[in-house]
């Protein structure tokens, strides 16, 4: 409801509502103040073994928390009773699932008993008065930290725990006591916070996906027998002077923390709440017009000079902000040592009013540049509310109405270019997994054959891998090639090697026809214009469909490689090829532009931008020398180089100034359509794996970075996905080397590395599409002469123990140009390499 009601619902104007709005300016509030849980004043809240006390979450998807509070534990550990032996309860967060509710939302089944998802929870210890705090990620496990000081009995203690995400510190009266770095990032959760004891089903590990708990294990547990006063949640991560600057505003008479002489002053008031008065005139900022805040509410500390910038916003300023904010984010993951290791950079965890946006990165982004850093703060947050609604909803929308304006689904789709992937994976992985219906297929390649013939000059390109594997696949029932994320849509076999297909024959067999595909033995793709003749304008490496492939066996070619990239999708492997937008839009929806022209054909991109302003004031083109600027008949240079005629005849009709309009219509129509029938047959293709349906929520750019990875090797990115197997440490020396070794190769050497090591030469964008991390071993032969021995199908190598810098470089170098063929294991069999 939310989202339909803001309008208009397309990429070129977005309005927000006024309540829209006022939770962007109360989640901004509450960043700068907290949410009070408990109030400071009064006799604060008894807890009784069977007390309990709930709020609602602030609403904040973030996973950077801190909460604060005073505690005066009554009674120990019980020794008798339904509690004894347990831990007692003093604060969680998490959802309850009732007996019998259906619990899908938590991959739960039907239940049939009690189960209480926590994700995390500040107890009393079972036995004694320490304080155990419990915190979790994705995984069904809990990570807990237990204090080293017992809570004393009848005295006041401030106590505070502060979760960054990745690791959680715990204070006692402003003192840190223990700190727990989490095996993965902390749950981002909009769970409500209870006080007290918790619902039946308590549990310390999450349930199995699938997985039904057993009736009558998991009972509640019993709150602390306390009091507690101004307990706190933050949505920040606090640090140790901010803690104690809490702690400061409290005061103690008599020198003793005593419940009768402990008191609190009451602190100043620090509301999140908006004043609805203020925001009447919300929907004139999207129409430029100033709207004046009053800063008497105290609501947020917004600079109201920043509306004034709201009109400029555009759906290409809005894209710039999300890849600047995704940079920031794995420029803080990298800060923090983990690069990206267990998932893509949460943009649902930044703490927008408070993330610092360097100067020197946001220059990189043209259209933001010169923006308030406040504004860029403010529009992100808005973003982000947009997420938290559509993750609500999207298991709802049928995508399969995507294309129909009236639906919901095109709405959600339009706005692509707003929505985060960690959103679109979401809905996208669940679909892969209920759609995966195979197992994949074995083939037989001839790899000897295909490589005499492209020796011998053969332009047919129908010996190729490629083709082999075309003729093998190609004709099966499209369901065989839709297998889960960890399996092979198909396993290899090299006739007459001896090797044994565990992933390294597979991959080395993708490297191989994506070889082919961006070369001139195979005739399907040509560089794209803009490389020829010494190359002009951008994108000069990319390659483009070949428009004179039109025959029927040349579309069913295409429409195979639109197999191989859903195949790609589903089992997480990488296509080395290089395509432009002309293709890759199409595949999601999104209509081929000029622009689109130009990043492949920046000459004819010329010509039709003067011919479109011919006659105008500053124009050259004017009608004494319009000949001069067109060809001498109704045709066009077409991508491949050769004359295409822009109607029936064309050659024989002359551009005059009279018909200019008709030339130039005809013109920009070819050049948008020039390879359209064989991006349908693609996409025909890709549509019989994936279900393409959903395509249209993804943007061009990420439906290519999920098809091809990244097309530059992050060596901080491969370093955090790394294992290494005893004896060898991350902390020896030749592993120092070798990382320092591998920033200073060039990108070209970076990719045969990966070929070496991996059998193909790009990384998953996303740390979950790592099928294995790559992994060094221990070697032999360790001296300065020794080579490197690698092993694709586990994606492992054998390094040496060099002393020397440049031996390393050396011999790995060496390695990497000179040994990029699979090893045959044994001497190859008599093949025929020819028929």
């Amino acid at each position: 409801k939310a989202i339909s009601s803001m309008r208009p619902f397309s990429k070129t104007s977005v309005m927000a509502t006024d309540e829209f709005l006022i939770e962007a300016i109360r989640l901004w509030s509450l960043e700068e103040s907290y949410l009070s849980v408990v109030p400071a004043g009064g006799t604060g809240l008894e807890l009784q073994q069977q007390s309990f006390y709930g709020t609602a979450n602030p609403g904040h998807y973030c996973n950077k928390f801190t909460t604060s509070m005073w505690v005066y534990v009554t009674r120990g550990a019980p020794k008798k009773g339904a509690g004894a032996g347990r831990p007692r309860c003093i604060l969680h967060r998490g959802y309850h699932v009732g007996s019998g509710d259906r619990g899908a939302k938590y991959s739960f089944r039907r239940m049939k008993s009690d189960v209480s998802y926590v994700q995390f929870a500040i107890t009393l210890g079972a036995k004694s008065n320490h304080i155990t705090v419990y915190c979790n990620g994705r995984s069904p496990s809990f990570a807990s930290v237990t204090s080293k000081k017992e809570i004393q009995l009848k005295r006041w203690v401030h106590i505070a725990v502060s979760c960054n995400g990745h690791s959680v510190q715990v204070y006692l009266d402003g003192t840190p006591e223990c700190r727990l770095n989490l095996p993965e990032k902390a749950s981002s959760s909009s769970a409500p916070i209870i006080v007290g004891k918790t619902l039946p089903g308590f549990r310390v590990t999450a349930p199995q996906r699938g997985a039904v708990p057993s009736t009558g294990v998991y009972h509640a547990l019993q709150s602390a027998e306390c009091i507690i006063k101004d307990v706190r949640w933050y949505v920040r991560d606090l640090q140790r002077d901010d803690i104690k600057e809490i702690i400061n505003e409290c005061t103690v008479k008599g020198g003793k923390r005593t419940l009768k002489t402990f008191q609190l002053n009451e602190p100043v008031a620090k509301s999140c709440q908006a004043d609805l008065r203020h925001f009447r005139a919300i929907e004139t900022l999207a129409g430029g017009q100033q709207v004046k805040i009053d800063g008497k509410s105290g609501a947020s500390s917004l600079d109201p000079s920043i509306w004034n910038f709201w009109h400029r916003w555009s759906p290409k300023m809005d894209s710039q902000l999300l890849r600047l904010f995704t940079e920031i984010a794995e420029l803080e993951q990298k800060r923090r040592g983990i690069a990206r290791r267990d998932a893509l950079p949460s943009l649902l965890n930044i703490s927008a009013p408070r993330v610092n946006i360097p100067k020197k990165l946001l220059q990189s982004y043209p259209l933001l540049d010169g923006m308030p850093i406040q504004c860029l703060r403010l529009r992100f947050l808005f973003i982000q509310i947009l997420n938290i609604r559509i993750l609500s909803v999207l298991p709802m929308v049928d995508f399969s109405q995507a294309l129909s304006t009236w639906s919901l689904a095109h709405r959600i789709s339009m706005l692509s270019h707003l929505i985060f992937l960690e959103i679109k994976n979401i809905a996208w992985t669940h679909i892969l997994q209920q759609t995966a219906t195979g197992r994949g297929h074995y083939v037989n390649i001839n790899l000897p054959r295909a490589k005499k013939a492209q020796e011998r000059g053969d332009k047919s390109g129908r010996k190729s891998v490629f083709f082999q594997l075309y003729l093998q696949l190609h004709f099966l029932k499209p369901s065989v090639l839709r297998t889960r994320s960890e399996s092979r849509p198909w396993t290899v076999s090299y006739e007459g090697f001896g090797g044994q297909d565990a992933g390294g024959l597979f991959r080395d067999s993708v490297s191989a026809f994506c070889s082919e595909l961006q070369s001139e033995w195979v005739p399907l793709f040509i560089p794209v214009p803009n490389s020829r003749d010494g190359g002009v304008g951008d994108n000069q490496e990319k390659w483009l469909p070949h428009p004179g492939s039109r025959s029927a066996l040349h579309i069913s070619n295409y429409a195979f490689i639109g197999k191989l990239m859903g195949c790609a999708i589903r089992s997480s492997f990488m296509l080395n090829i290089d395509l432009p937008s002309l293709v890759w839009k199409p595949l999601v929806g999104e209509p081929v532009t000029l622009g689109d022209v130009k990043g492949v054909d920046v000459i004819s991109y010329g010509l039709i931008e003067r011919l479109s302003k011919a006659g105008s004031v500053d124009s050259k083109i004017k009608k004494e020398n319009y000949q001069e600027f067109v060809p001498e008949g109704f045709v066009m240079t077409g991508y491949d180089g050769k004359q295409v005629e822009l109607k029936e005849g064309g050659i024989e009709i002359k551009p005059t100034w009279e018909n200019r309009k008709e030339y130039l219509s005809l013109l920009l129509e070819h050049k948008l359509a020039e390879v359209r029938t064989q991006v349908a047959a693609i996409r025909k293709g890709l549509g019989t794996i994936v279900p393409i349906q959903l395509l249209p929520l993804f943007t061009w750019q990420e439906l290519e970075m999920m098809v091809c990875g990244k097309r530059e090797i992050d060596v901080e990115y491969l370093r955090a996905n790394t294992t290494y197997r005893s004896p060898v440490r991350e902390s020896d020396a030749h592993i120092k080397m070798f990382w320092e070794v591998l920033k200073e190769f060039s990108h070209d050497e970076r990719r045969l590395f990966l070929r070496f090591v991996w059998g193909q030469s790009r990384l998953p964008y996303n740390p979950a599409d790592f099928t294995q991390k790559f992994e060094i071993l221990s070697c032999r032969d360790n001296s300065n002469n020794a080579l490197p021995i690698s092993h694709t199908c586990f994606f492992s190598v054998e390094l040496p123990r060099y002393t020397k810098k440049l031996a390393m470089r050396n011999k790995i170098l060496y390695a990497i140009t000179n040994c990029q063929s699979i090893d045959t294991d044994h001497a190859a069999e008599d093949i025929n390499w020819d028929d």
